[in-house]
């Protein structure tokens, strides 16, 4: 398996002790922001990270959330 890295944008991350979990489905509206997501999925620590970024304006945005996990297992546990 390759050791190609994605990362993707997911929201309302969670953490147990050996695995991030994730909504994967993210809904966006006519300005690009998320407001809406669904399909959680857990992701291993020991090949994964998130990342969170605050926004400028916090008072009016959420923070945005990006997964970076090998490319094979995105493709693996995103698949539909």
């Amino acid at each position: 398996m390759t050791k190609e890295l994605a990362t993707i944008q997911v929201t309302s991350p969670r953490e147990s002790e050996k695995s991030f979990g994730v909504l994967i489905d993210l809904v966006f509206n006519e300005n690009g922001l998320n407001v809406s997501a669904s399909n959680l999925k857990w992701f291993p620590k020991s090949l994964c990270s998130i990342e969170k970024v605050e926004p400028i304006d916090s008072s009016k945005n959420s923070p945005t959330y990006f997964l970076t996990a090998p490319k094979w297992l995105i493709e693996k546990i995103t698949k539909k």
